[in-house]
Protein backbone atom coordinates (compact mmCIF):
# COMPACT_ATOMS: atom_id res chain seq x y z
CA UNK A 1 0.00 0.00 0.00
CA UNK A 2 2.93 2.63 0.84
CA UNK A 3 4.08 1.13 -2.54
CA UNK A 4 0.73 2.19 -4.31
CA UNK A 5 0.75 5.60 -2.39
CA UNK A 6 4.13 6.28 -3.43
CA UNK A 7 3.51 5.05 -7.06
CA UNK A 8 0.79 7.54 -6.99
CA UNK A 9 2.46 10.06 -5.50
CA UNK A 10 4.94 9.67 -8.05
CA UNK A 11 2.34 9.67 -11.23
CA UNK A 12 1.12 12.72 -9.69
CA UNK A 13 3.72 14.81 -9.55
CA UNK A 14 4.97 13.29 -12.76
CA UNK A 15 1.19 14.93 -14.30
CA UNK A 16 1.59 18.00 -12.41
CA UNK A 17 5.01 18.53 -13.89
CA UNK A 18 4.18 18.15 -17.05
CA UNK A 19 1.02 20.16 -16.88
CA UNK A 20 3.50 22.59 -15.45
CA UNK A 21 5.95 22.09 -18.44
CA UNK A 22 3.20 22.12 -20.84
CA UNK A 23 1.97 25.47 -19.75
CA UNK A 24 5.55 27.07 -19.10
CA UNK A 25 6.15 26.04 -22.86
CA UNK A 26 2.64 26.89 -24.29
CA UNK A 27 3.12 30.65 -22.19
CA UNK A 28 6.47 31.19 -23.98
CA UNK A 29 4.94 30.14 -27.49
CA UNK A 30 2.23 32.49 -27.01
CA UNK A 31 4.11 35.28 -25.94
CA UNK A 32 6.91 34.81 -29.05
CA UNK A 33 3.66 34.67 -31.49
CA UNK A 34 2.53 37.61 -29.56
CA UNK A 35 5.42 39.65 -30.09
CA UNK A 36 6.07 38.38 -33.55
CA UNK A 37 2.10 40.02 -34.57
CA UNK A 38 3.50 42.76 -32.65
CA UNK A 39 6.34 43.61 -34.84
CA UNK A 40 4.53 42.45 -37.79
CA UNK A 41 2.03 45.39 -37.22
CA UNK A 42 4.65 47.56 -36.19
CA UNK A 43 6.42 46.90 -39.86
CA UNK A 44 2.98 47.18 -41.54
CA UNK A 45 1.97 50.62 -39.68
CA UNK A 46 5.48 52.23 -40.63
CA UNK A 47 4.95 50.93 -44.28
CA UNK A 48 1.95 53.26 -44.34
CA UNK A 49 3.11 56.13 -42.78
CA UNK A 50 6.21 56.05 -45.07
CA UNK A 51 3.75 55.27 -47.96
CA UNK A 52 1.49 58.26 -46.52
CA UNK A 53 4.02 61.03 -46.34
CA UNK A 54 5.74 59.86 -49.35
CA UNK A 55 2.10 60.77 -51.28
CA UNK A 56 2.07 64.08 -49.18
CA UNK A 57 5.36 65.19 -50.20
CA UNK A 58 4.64 64.53 -53.81
CA UNK A 59 1.30 66.22 -53.81
CA UNK A 60 2.95 69.38 -52.11
CA UNK A 61 5.76 69.02 -54.77
CA UNK A 62 2.64 68.96 -57.73
CA UNK A 63 0.89 72.08 -55.78
CA UNK A 64 4.55 73.91 -55.73
CA UNK A 65 4.84 73.10 -59.22
CA UNK A 66 1.19 74.14 -59.94
CA UNK A 67 1.92 77.31 -58.66
CA UNK A 68 5.35 78.38 -59.89
CA UNK A 69 3.74 77.88 -63.70
CA UNK A 70 0.65 80.39 -62.21
CA UNK A 71 3.35 82.58 -61.37
CA UNK A 72 5.81 82.24 -64.49
CA UNK A 73 2.33 82.89 -66.41
CA UNK A 74 0.91 86.05 -64.75
CA UNK A 75 4.20 87.73 -64.28
CA UNK A 76 5.19 87.18 -67.98
CA UNK A 77 6.02 89.77 -70.72
CA UNK A 78 3.51 88.25 -73.16
CA UNK A 79 0.92 88.51 -69.76
CA UNK A 80 1.99 92.34 -69.21
CA UNK A 81 1.40 93.08 -72.54
CA UNK A 82 -2.29 91.60 -72.50
CA UNK A 83 -2.96 93.57 -69.45
CA UNK A 84 -1.22 96.93 -70.80
CA UNK A 85 -3.80 96.31 -74.29
CA UNK A 86 -6.66 95.96 -71.79
CA UNK A 87 -5.80 99.20 -69.96
CA UNK A 88 -6.23 97.47 -66.93
CA UNK A 89 -7.02 100.03 -64.08
CA UNK A 90 -5.64 100.43 -60.48
CA UNK A 91 -7.51 98.81 -58.47
CA UNK A 92 -8.44 95.65 -60.51
CA UNK A 93 -4.79 95.54 -61.51
CA UNK A 94 -3.88 95.32 -57.73
CA UNK A 95 -6.92 92.83 -56.98
CA UNK A 96 -4.98 90.81 -59.43
CA UNK A 97 -1.80 91.07 -58.12
CA UNK A 98 -3.25 90.08 -54.52
CA UNK A 99 -5.14 87.15 -55.77
CA UNK A 100 -1.00 86.00 -56.94
CA UNK A 101 0.26 86.47 -53.44
CA UNK A 102 -2.11 84.09 -52.06
CA UNK A 103 -0.40 81.56 -54.29
CA UNK A 104 3.17 82.60 -53.66
CA UNK A 105 2.10 82.68 -49.46
CA UNK A 106 1.02 79.14 -49.63
CA UNK A 107 4.62 78.13 -52.17
CA UNK A 108 6.37 80.10 -49.11
CA UNK A 109 4.63 77.71 -47.01
CA UNK A 110 5.90 74.77 -48.60
CA UNK A 111 9.33 76.19 -48.82
CA UNK A 112 9.79 77.27 -45.53
CA UNK A 113 8.57 73.81 -43.82
CA UNK A 114 9.09 70.91 -46.52
CA UNK A 115 10.90 72.12 -49.30
CA UNK A 116 13.69 74.31 -47.87
CA UNK A 117 16.39 73.97 -50.67
CA UNK A 118 13.88 76.04 -52.90
CA UNK A 119 13.09 78.41 -50.18
CA UNK A 120 15.96 81.29 -51.07
CA UNK A 121 14.70 80.67 -54.93
CA UNK A 122 10.80 81.82 -53.71
CA UNK A 123 11.88 84.87 -51.81
CA UNK A 124 13.64 85.72 -54.88
CA UNK A 125 10.73 85.11 -57.28
CA UNK A 126 8.56 87.06 -54.46
CA UNK A 127 11.35 90.15 -54.28
CA UNK A 128 10.66 90.25 -58.55
CA UNK A 129 6.84 90.03 -58.18
CA UNK A 130 6.55 93.30 -56.10
CA UNK A 131 9.04 94.73 -58.49
CA UNK A 132 7.01 93.84 -62.09
CA UNK A 133 3.85 95.07 -60.00
CA UNK A 134 4.99 98.31 -59.09
CA UNK A 135 7.09 98.97 -62.30
CA UNK A 136 4.02 97.78 -64.01
CA UNK A 137 1.58 99.82 -62.22
CA UNK A 138 3.46 102.93 -63.00
CA UNK A 139 3.57 101.99 -66.71
CA UNK A 140 -0.71 101.66 -66.30
CA UNK A 141 -1.01 104.79 -64.11
CA UNK A 142 1.27 106.84 -67.00
CA UNK A 143 -1.01 104.75 -70.09
CA UNK A 144 -4.27 106.24 -68.26
CA UNK A 145 -3.00 109.86 -68.26
CA UNK A 146 -2.51 109.27 -72.11
CA UNK A 147 1.15 109.87 -71.21
CA UNK A 148 3.88 108.22 -73.50
CA UNK A 149 5.55 105.66 -71.67
CA UNK A 150 9.23 105.69 -72.20
CA UNK A 151 10.79 102.04 -71.26
CA UNK A 152 13.36 103.88 -69.39
CA UNK A 153 11.74 106.46 -67.62
CA UNK A 154 7.89 104.77 -66.68
CA UNK A 155 9.30 101.26 -65.39
CA UNK A 156 8.66 99.15 -68.49
CA UNK A 157 12.29 98.10 -68.40
CA UNK A 158 12.05 96.79 -65.20
CA UNK A 159 9.24 95.35 -65.70
CA UNK A 160 10.82 93.12 -68.33
CA UNK A 161 13.51 92.80 -66.52
CA UNK A 162 11.65 91.48 -63.42
CA UNK A 163 9.45 89.28 -66.04
CA UNK A 164 12.83 87.67 -67.35
CA UNK A 165 13.80 87.35 -64.14
CA UNK A 166 10.51 85.39 -62.76
CA UNK A 167 10.87 83.08 -65.79
CA UNK A 168 14.25 81.44 -65.28
CA UNK A 169 13.71 81.50 -61.60
CA UNK A 170 9.95 79.24 -61.96
CA UNK A 171 12.21 77.28 -64.52
CA UNK A 172 15.04 76.58 -62.43
CA UNK A 173 12.69 75.96 -59.33
CA UNK A 174 10.46 73.33 -61.35
CA UNK A 175 13.23 71.48 -62.44
CA UNK A 176 14.35 71.28 -58.72
CA UNK A 177 10.78 70.03 -57.93
CA UNK A 178 11.05 66.82 -60.70
CA UNK A 179 14.08 66.02 -59.65
CA UNK A 180 12.75 66.04 -55.83
CA UNK A 181 9.60 64.03 -56.78
CA UNK A 182 11.93 61.20 -58.64
CA UNK A 183 13.78 61.30 -54.75
CA UNK A 184 10.44 60.30 -53.88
Amino acid sequence: METSIITQIITASSVLFGVALTSFAQSRTQRRNQQFQYSLETERHAREEIKSERALALDRLATAHRQLSAIGREFSITNLDIIWRAKMEDLEYDQRYLNVCQEVDELRVIAGLYETSIGKDVEHIYGQMNIFWGSFKNVLRLTALGENVASNISGLDKAHAAALEIENKTASIKHQLTELAKQY
